[in-house]
């Protein structure tokens, strides 16, 4: 099982850090086995590929810091194009 938490924007535009909600993870931190945790990959996205720069597991409460700036940061779907008036009369 995994599942998107969110996604956090960092300073490079194409690069985004993907925190997911992961089960049977081994904290980089605490080096401990747990059944949930956080899982943050850290993705370069060109226009044809998708490659993954870094990729760690922690704990919950080692996580906690990534879990909540991912839940705050809402995921923004692709931009709409927006109509001109001009275009809505010519149709």
């Amino acid at each position: 099982m995994r599942e998107l938490i969110g996604r956090i924007p960092t300073k490079d535009p194409g690069v985004t850090e993907d925190v997911y909600l992961s089960e049977l993870v081994r904290c980089r931190e605490c080096e401990r086995t747990v059944p949930v945790g956080i899982e943050v990959v850290t993705v370069r996205k060109d226009r044809k590929s998708r490659d993954v720069l870094h990729h760690v597991y922690y704990c919950r409460a080692h996580g906690l810091d990534y879990e909540t700036r991912a839940q705050s940061v809402p995921i923004r779907p692709h931009a709409k194009k927006q109509r001109t008036p001009d275009e809505h009369l010519h149709k």
